[in-house]
């Protein structure tokens, strides 16, 4: 009750200083034009239903275009948003295009949040800490950034909490069936299907009928020559398109920033992305030895693949939070400080500042008190200060932020309806994303942060553990008991 009661101080003090900011602040208070992402992904399922390549900037850019709500992201004229996903994973878009826009948005928005409850009952699961901090970690990042863009990352979030709590539980099987699932977002998935596939026997017919059946469905639906052309032609195209998108919290994009030549710097990218799938499941076999959940083989290959690499967006960092969360869970006193501090900062979708409406600022200050009222065990004052810094940041983002000019003039002198989408996505990505390019900079630095901090901790965590004091969260709840729950009152 006590800490119920200076929790409820702490946030009663950042709603007078967040109130008066949030309505004097440029913008409108509640994010406009809603699921650009899934309109791509429909109408690539239109164009698949009917039998077009849904990869090409026609017809997938008149579907987009088509008139909508008010309250709906409308398309740009000369633009073809990309859906740079496996014809096995437009499956069910194929389906939803047989609704109108608005009720197909609908049953995905529905979707959307059952998948997002799934990760937390997972993780309630798996690592037996309280609910309400739990809630705190996905609601942004798993939850209201992606609502807002009818993104996909949610259900791979989903599916990697779902198959960690299976594998802890002892259902090999099921845990790669789920993992296999989860490969709707193939670059977050597949580590964690490489690393059951290694360690983990039993899942391995699984895991190779899971890849059969997929090929065989992107082969019935998309037919030879798209499937092939989306390996041969659009995976390539669309990392290059994305290099210089300034929303890119990848380690190609950062080394664009440096003036590194955009292929040597998608190659550095991908270099990347397997050194770090290769280091989370080595991390995942000592972790396994020193005595913790096996449920690691899912966890940390997928945490650290998103650590760098050639393309990552903020919403699929929720992806590295079952790992810190569990981690969380399984580590000493002091090493759980530093992770409760990664998880913080890397709740928060600071990079999306600018789509998500002012509301954004006091929700994110309203996350970051949480976490570190939990999960820092912090006081009133600490509560207060974390807030108040979440408020301060989104402030100054927003205030870095400038109007971006028409270019719908200079986007239709070059639109090449034959083309890949990612030709018109470039030019719009080129010429766009260098106007705002500092605050979105500014913008993704906490995450930046928070996932190395999360890196070093992990390393730190496991390197020091031994046999002798093993971790896991049973036995880390039995031992704390009455200790844990008087520390983390937040139910």
């Amino acid at each position: 009750m006590a800490s119920g009661r200076r929790f409820g101080l702490a946030i009663a003090l950042l709603a007078v200083v967040a109130l008066p900011l949030l309505f004097g602040s440029r913008g409108a208070l509640a994010p406009r034009g809603l699921l650009r992402d899934f309109d791509a992904f429909y109408c690539a399922g239109d164009a698949l239903g009917s039998g077009s390549d849904p990869y090409r900037a026609e017809p997938l850019g008149a579907c987009e275009r088509r008139p909508k709500p008010a309250i709906f992201r409308p398309g740009t004229p000369g633009l073809a948003m990309p859906a740079p996903l496996p014809p096995y994973a437009l499956g069910p878009f194929v389906l939803l295009a047989r609704l109108p826009f608005v009720a197909a948005a609908s049953v995905w928005s529905l979707l959307l949040l059952a998948s997002i409850a799934l990760t937390v009952f997972a993780l309630r699961r798996l690592t037996r800490l309280p609910l309400v901090p739990l809630v705190a970690s996905v609601a942004l990042i798993d939850g209201y950034a992606p609502l807002c863009l009818g993104q996909i990352a949610p259900l791979a979030v989903a599916g990697i909490a779902l198959a960690a709590m299976l594998l802890h539980e002892g259902r090999e099987r099921s845990a790669a069936a789920v993992a296999a699932l989860s490969m709707i977002e193939p670059h977050v998935a597949l580590p964690a299907c490489l690393a059951l596939f290694i360690f983990r026997p039993c899942s391995r017919t699984v895991l190779i009928l899971a890849a059969a059946g997929l090929a065989a469905l992107s082969f019935a639906i998309a037919g030879g020559t798209t499937t092939l052309e989306y390996v041969r032609a659009v995976l390539p195209a669309h990392a290059l398109s994305e290099v210089a998108n300034a929303k890119q919290m990848s380690l190609t994009y950062g080394l664009h920033r440096l003036g590194i030549p955009d292929a040597v710097a998608v190659r550095t990218g991908e270099i990347w992305y397997v050194a770090m799938v290769a280091l989370g499941i080595a991390g995942a076999r000592l972790a396994q030895k020193s005595g913790r959940s096996v449920a690691s083989f899912v966890t940390l290959p997928v945490g650290l693949a998103l650590v760098g690499g050639p393309f990552v967006h903020v919403v699929q960092i929720a992806a590295a939070l079952p790992a810190a969360l569990l981690l969380f869970a399984e580590s000493s006193s002091i090493v759980r400080r530093w992770l409760g501090i990664g998880i913080a900062l890397v709740a928060v979708p600071w990079i999306q500042f600018s789509d998500l409406g002012t509301i954004f600022v006091p929700l994110s200050a309203l996350v970051v008190g949480i976490l570190v009222a939990s999960l820092l065990e912090g006081s009133p004052a600490l509560v207060a200060v974390g807030g108040l810094a979440a408020i301060a940041f989104g402030e100054m983002s927003i205030a870095l932020l400038q109007s971006v000019p028409n270019v719908t003039g200079l986007l239709l002198s070059r639109y090449d309806p034959h083309a890949l989408a990612e030709q018109s996505w470039t030019l719009y990505v080129r010429t766009v994303g260098p106007i705002n390019a500092h605050a979105f900079d500014v913008a993704k630095a906490p995450t930046v942060v928070g996932l190395l901090v999360l890196t070093c901790a992990a390393a730190y965590s496991l390197l020091h553990a031994t046999k002798n004091e093993p971790f896991s969260p049973l036995a880390s709840a039995k031992r704390k008991g009455a200790e844990t729950s008087r520390r983390i009152a937040f139910r």
